[in-house]
């Protein structure tokens, strides 16, 4: 009887173990999240008729900041659990989407090659204006957002942060929504 008590622990902290359980937004923001969102397809949509809560990710292009709204371009990013939470560069040039974000965010946070993550709604396509460079994006108005200063490296490039061998600063900002 004590074996199996045994083997059931451990099967069960196992399991634990092996289920993603990193959030970096708080549950409350995740409520109404499209899970099944088709980024490609939204890209397709210029007209902006598909307005959905979502969560993307990605690589930083450029960033500016204008008074209270940060404006992001951002190379999307497949989401992965392993070997680290984040958006993983999967060698694919998966589009370009903007982020608008309304708050104060740290000029470090915001550096080409950092990863970022969003929730926010999808809004329609508009011509977004960085560095003196104008192009239409489709654009993503955020409610929260992390990053993972990474200066153009995988997070998982940063394996035992979490044990204090190497720093990889996160932050995460979520707005007055």
């Amino acid at each position: 009887m004590k074996i199996l008590a045994s083997f059931l622990v451990l099967s069960w902290v196992l399991a634990s173990a092996c289920t993603p359980t990193y959030k970096v937004f708080p549950s409350k923001v995740m409520e109404d999240v499209d899970r099944n969102f088709d980024f490609s397809r939204w890209r397709m949509m210029t007209d902006g008729s598909e307005l959905k809560k979502v969560q993307l990710g990605g690589r930083i292009l450029q960033s500016q900041v204008s008074g209270d709204t940060v404006t992001i371009v951002v190379s999307q990013l497949p989401i992965v659990t392993y070997p680290a939470y984040g958006p993983k560069d999967n060698g694919k040039n998966n589009g370009e989407f903007a982020v608008v974000y309304r708050g104060q965010v740290d000029n470090a946070d915001l550096q080409r090659g950092n990863r970022v993550m969003v929730v926010g709604m999808t809004r329609p396509w508009k011509i977004v204006t960085v560095n003196d460079l104008s192009r239409n994006y489709p654009i993503v108005e955020a409610g929260c957002l992390h990053f993972w200063n990474t200066q153009g490296r995988d997070i998982a490039d940063f394996p035992f942060y979490e044990a204090g061998y190497v720093t990889l600063r996160q932050e995460t900002v979520c707005g007055k929504n």
